[in-house]
């Protein structure tokens, strides 16, 4: 059995997550979202994005990544999913491969909306 660490990619993702849920960004002409003239936040996303790495992990058989998803219970029952899955991660909860898998996904969406929508240094 592998020890837990603290994973600094958890952090750098910690740190994007808060500036990228705090931030409003209007959706309409020029974004691919086709929403005109609605403002949200990556925060009003996440509990699809929670649900997003539940339901890949059930689909690709990671039942330790899908075990630690719901350790705090059902997806759609926990509060701040996202930031709260970051804060274990970034505390070394989780082992390598569970921390590997999860923060893999999450710099994808993370790194993505910050291209679109988010801060010039990401």
């Amino acid at each position: 059995m592998s020890t837990a660490v603290a994973d600094p990619r958890a952090e750098r993702l910690a740190h994007l997550w808060s500036r990228l849920s705090a931030q409003h960004v209007t959706l309409g002409a020029g974004c691919g979202c086709m929403v005109g003239g609605v403002s949200v936040s990556l925060e009003d996303f996440e509990l699809d994005i929670a649900d997003y790495l539940w339901a890949e992990g059930e689909r690709l058989g990671e039942t330790v990544v899908v075990a630690f998803l719901l350790q705090p219970g059902p997806i759609d029952q926990q509060k701040k999913p996202v930031a709260t899955l970051l804060a274990r991660l970034e505390e070394g909860e989780g082992d390598e491969v569970v921390a590997d898998w999860l923060l893999s996904r999450l710099a994808r969406t993370l790194d993505s909306f910050a291209k679109l929508h988010g801060p010039s240094s990401v």
